[in-house]
């Protein structure tokens, strides 16, 4: 047994982490400032939010956190005392004791006060103190709503709800994306703080202590921070909408030991912020994606000429600053992302990034998804050049090749990349698309490995007429077909004699190419000669049988392309 008879409590509380009601701060009050205890400073830290009767306390086995025990001396037993400890009752404040009385020993905070306090003064006390400081909550909480709420209905964006932050706390505020990049940031009225110090911070900090990412993650955190040498105090919640984790509230307050009315209330700034930037995010994120999509649509209908009338054309270039009488170019990339699920998402991301890539002043550059390529419109500058024509097909030749590098760099793998013809006025950007396509689907069937433009393609651009009409596609078909008949003798006879064509008819350089014998080589340059009825060793006889492969070659890319191009 321990003699009760400490002085009035003074007050003297150790910190909490929050401005609410305890034990300590409840015998502040009038009615409870004659109270007499011998318990620890620490104990009377421990939170209150209700009070029950002696009896009520006992007649039930519920846990009685928070709970303050109202009891008249007599009743008190060392059993029951026992009971409520393991319980968790927050303390027993006894009346009627005398004041040489002998208190039991037991962790439950005791407090003696005298006989003129009730169970009705108590119990009216405790719940008037926890609702005034819910209430103050409740009310500094609808003021920080309705004046973030209003910034978000007229549409002020990220920074203004950041300064709106700031302004309420009178803290730094900043705002953060999911890889704590800084997004928005607002200086603190005390102390000019370094924004990418504070996110830097604050990441390590959050691989510390992390945060859980549910709705019911909790209140916001309290972290310390050690900025520029100086401690520091910030409150952090995560940014949640509708189960994605869009970023970060950050408040930094610039004392290491800031007073716990001052953190509530950061806390509901941050927490009110958290949700409201959220929305706005959500807000801009759907604009963006309209506007995305509308801008595709132009370029699609720029591609394929789908615009009703000139008039339309020109009230859609208007709205995108999009000169319908300059010079352009188009470029189409291939072999970006892999095939697979999240394919369509990361190729929209690249087209996104490339309208950005390799920027020159007057040279605007759109871009956007045509099934598995990204196909760019790049208005070339020629202005003031003495030969524009030439000056566009260097400029779009230039800006392809720096296009590919700055593409490999960050996909980290080769691509395919091919462009067209320089086209003057926004009607004729679906002739270069055709000749990009064109050059791209060439590229590919003649296994080039660099960039190319269908100028560079020289011989099929001649051929390009010739290998659409009749006339040349019947004549790739009656000289091909004896090579690719069955009674040729041999699957591979065609490429064999294309090999020997091509090593300009070199018939060593033809078998090493084949890694062959010479004399096999010479076995089916012989099958070939008679298949064909010509003698393959002359160089007219070859020249034909190279020109109806090209022709053939071309009339195949070109119809892949058209249908790509106009499906049906």
């Amino acid at each position: 047994m321990e003699d009760v008879t400490g002085a009035a409590y003074d007050g003297g509380v150790a910190e909490v982490a929050d401005d609410q009601l305890t034990v300590g701060r409840l015998l502040q009050e009038r009615l409870l400032r004659q109270a007499r205890t011998t318990v620890e400073t620490d104990l009377l830290c421990t939170p209150v939010t209700w009070c029950l009767p002696w009896e009520q306390a006992l007649s039930t086995d519920d846990q009685l956190d928070g709970v303050v025990i109202y009891a008249r001396s007599g009743q008190l037993d060392d059993a029951e005392l026992k009971l409520l400890e393991r319980r968790a009752a927050a303390a027993v404040i006894v009346a009627g004791a005398e004041e040489d009385a002998v208190a039991p020993a037991t962790g439950v905070p005791l407090v003696l006060v005298g006989g003129r306090v009730g169970f009705r003064e108590l119990s009216h006390l405790v719940a008037d103190l926890t609702l005034a400081r819910e209430t103050h909550v409740l009310r500094y909480g609808l003021t920080v709503h309705r004046s973030l709420v209003e910034l978000l209905y007229r549409g002020s964006g990220i920074a203004a709800l950041c300064d709106q932050m700031a302004r309420l706390s009178g803290c730094a505020v900043a705002i953060l994306d999911p890889q704590y990049h800084v997004l928005a940031f607002e200086q603190s009225r005390d102390r000019v703080l370094e924004p990418a110090a504070v996110a830097a911070a604050v990441r390590t900090e959050a691989e510390i202590s992390p945060i859980g990412m549910e709705p019911e993650h909790g209140d916001p955190a309290v972290w310390p921070l050690r900025l520029d040498g100086v401690d520091a105090t910030c409150v952090v919640n995560p940014i949640l909408l509708a189960g994605r984790h869009d970023g970060w509230v950050v408040l930094v307050e610039c004392d290491a030991t800031p007073h716990p009315r001052d953190i509530a209330e950061h806390r509901v700034v941050v927490d009110q912020g958290a949700t409201i930037v959220g929305t706005e995010m959500l807000r801009m994120r759907s604009v963006e994606q309209a506007e995305e999509r509308t801008r595709g649509d132009f370029v699609h209908a720029l591609l394929h000429g789908r615009f009703a009338t000139a008039r339309d054309l020109e009230a859609r270039a208007a709205h995108y600053d999009f000169p319908t009488d300059g010079s352009y170019g188009v470029i189409v990339v291939r072999d970006l992302v892999e095939a697979g699920d999240e394919a369509v998402t990361a190729l929209s991301q690249l087209a996104k990034q490339t309208a950005r890539l390799v920027p020159r002043p007057n040279c605007q550059t759109l871009a956007t998804v045509v099934g598995e390529v990204v196909a760019v419109v790049r208005r070339l500058a020629v202005d003031g050049r003495d030969d524009p024509a030439e000056a566009a097909g260097s400029a779009l030749a230039d800006y392809a090749a720096a296009l590919e590098q700055e593409l490999v760099r960050r996909v980290d793998h080769p691509v395919a990349l091919a462009y067209g013809r320089p086209a003057i006025g926004a009607t004729r950007i679906v002739d270069s698309y055709r000749d990009a396509r064109l050059a791209l689907g060439l590229r590919g069937r003649l296994g080039l490995d660099r960039a190319c433009g269908f100028d560079d393609l020289r011989v099929y651009t001649t051929l390009a007429e010739l290998a659409a009409s009749e006339q040349g596609r019947s004549f790739a078909r009656d000289v091909l077909a004896p090579l690719r008949s069955p009674r040729a003798g041999a699957s591979d006879i065609e490429a064999s004699v294309m090999t020997y064509i091509e090593s300009g008819g070199n018939l060593n350089a033809a078998a090493r190419e084949l890694h062959i014998h010479r004399n096999t080589m010479l076995y089916k340059l012989d099958r070939a000669s008679r298949a064909l009825r010509l003698d393959l060793r002359k160089a007219e006889h070859q020249f034909t049988v190279w020109l109806a492969y090209k022709l053939d070659l071309l009339a195949e890319t070109t119809e892949a392309v058209d249908r790509d191009l106009n499906p049906r």
